[in-house]
């Protein structure tokens, strides 16, 4: 590969990029992962609008209950189960003095 200018750091990227290229975006043909983080984009997408609406709660015992109940519903979600099946079920064995849960 012919020296472009821009000091060795850019000379040594550039070699690196042409060397490992088919590697670097091997990803692209496989079809499996993708480019964006759409997905993971609209999964906190819950989270920082709570962010917001903690502002306006009246005490810091209410946003911890609020950030719990928050993470219970999207780890359900992100799951696929449902939070109503999960949070009886939690409680049923709770309530059982089952602490291995």
């Amino acid at each position: 590969m012919a020296r472009r200018g821009g000091g060795d750091l850019m000379q040594t990227t550039l070699n690196y990029l042409h060397k490992f290229w088919n590697r670097l975006f091997a990803y692209r043909k496989d079809g499996e992962y993708t480019i964006g983080n759409l997905a993971d984009g609209r999964a906190i997408r819950p989270l920082t609008v709570q962010r917001k609406n903690r502002l306006f709660f009246c005490s810091t015992k209410e946003t911890l209950r609020s950030a719990v109940y928050n993470t219970f519903i999207e780890t359900c979600k992100h799951a696929g189960i449902s939070f109503r099946s999960f949070f009886c079920k939690y409680m049923t064995e709770i309530w059982k003095d089952r602490t291995d849960y």
